[in-house]
């Protein structure tokens, strides 16, 4: 607490008491800026502890975005490769189907035979 200075009277109150005010003032002025200080020195560290969590979750979910997309990029080509082989499958299976109505058809023709079962409603 502050020592008792005996009242004055005029000029000299006036003085000393602008002179407290003043001293009081810086007094709250110093008080309230080392709090404001103190307050953004804690904000700063929970921000870049934050800032350093998301970091780390957004490397997390880069990975497994990543790891995600090459497991679906290898179904997708097995399903190309699958795909390709059923085409070939069935292009084989025609193919070999033509040659088997081409072999029919020359021997029906040697025999001098018709089909049995004619797929033309015109004959």
């Amino acid at each position: 607490m502050e020592p008792n200075i005996p009242i004055q009277r005029g000029e000299e109150q006036s003085k000393v008491i602008k002179a407290w005010k003043e001293l009081k003032i810086t007094k709250v002025n110093n008080k309230t800026q080392k709090k404001l200080l103190d307050i953004s020195g804690w904000e700063k560290k929970k921000t870049t502890k934050i800032e350093s969590q998301l970091a780390r979750i957004q490397r997390k979910m880069d990975s497994k975005k990543m790891e995600k997309s090459e497991k679906l990029r290898s179904k997708k080509a097995a399903v190309h490769a699958k795909a390709q082989e059923k085409k070939a499958n069935v292009q084989t299976r025609r193919a070999q189907e033509i040659l088997n109505a081409e072999e029919e058809a020359a021997r029906l023709q040697a025999a001098g035979q018709i089909p049995k079962k004619s797929s033309f409603s015109c004959f």
